[in-house]
């Protein structure tokens, strides 16, 4: 009877040694899969992750315009780790090229590829913008990272845009649709932020023009 309490003493000691140890193992746990990160990354490093991301890409075909096909873009957002694989989230983009500005909200999806790989896809619409960019037009973005703050993308859209056709004695506008693609690269973290930082200044500068514009 003696061997028995003294075997029931040591194992109540052992538990209640272990019981604090796992407590603190799962809020641990919890506390770490609750975490909001700024540097992506999947559960259960981050439940969910901000968004600074600019890209500088290229313009592929030419147009009436001849100008420059050079053209940056840029993403704020955020995006929720709905697993250890998917994450899904919103943005806003902004664009500026040769056909002129746009503003609008995207819906993202990314799948994470481990350790640190992840491909991406998003797809928006303008909501403000310059006359040769048409509201309905529809911006997207497919992307693969090698890591968390490089990718290389490509831009598919179709743009809505105002046309005007002129016959023998008068000329009319109409709103056509074409295709286009973009491929660039895209920065995300600390050097997306930097640059997404000096291009939100540039974008308040251009609503602003944007604004007073219609107002006059």
């Amino acid at each position: 009877m003696r061997r028995l309490t003294v075997l029931f003493i040591l194992l109540l000691l052992a538990w209640s040694e272990g019981a604090p140890a796992q407590a603190t193992q799962d809020s641990s746990a919890v506390r770490t899969s609750a975490r909001l990160c700024y540097r992506a990354r999947p559960r259960p490093a981050c439940a969910a992750f901000v968004l600074t991301n600019f890209g500088s890409y290229l313009v592929l075909g030419r147009d009436e315009t001849g100008d420059t096909p050079l053209r940056g873009a840029a993403d704020w957002g955020l995006m929720v780790n709905v697993g250890t694989r998917d994450a899904v989230g919103a943005s806003v983009f902004a664009s500026l090229d040769r056909l002129g500005f746009a503003l609008g909200p995207a819906a993202r999806y990314r799948r994470w590829i481990p350790p640190s790989r992840s491909f991406e896809v998003a797809v928006g619409t303008p909501l403000l913008g310059t006359d040769d960019i048409e509201t309905g037009s529809v911006f997207g973005v497919v992307k693969w990272s090698p890591n968390h703050w490089l990718a290389v993308a490509a831009r598919p859209e179709l743009i809505r845009q105002p046309v005007f056709l002129c016959g023998p004695t008068t000329c009319n506008e109409e709103v056509r649709s074409r295709g286009r693609v973009s491929l660039g690269v895209e920065t995300g973290w600390v050097p997306g932020l930097v640059l997404t930082g000096v291009g939100g200044a540039a974008l308040l500068a251009i609503v602003a023009i944007i604004v007073s514009s219609g107002i006059d």
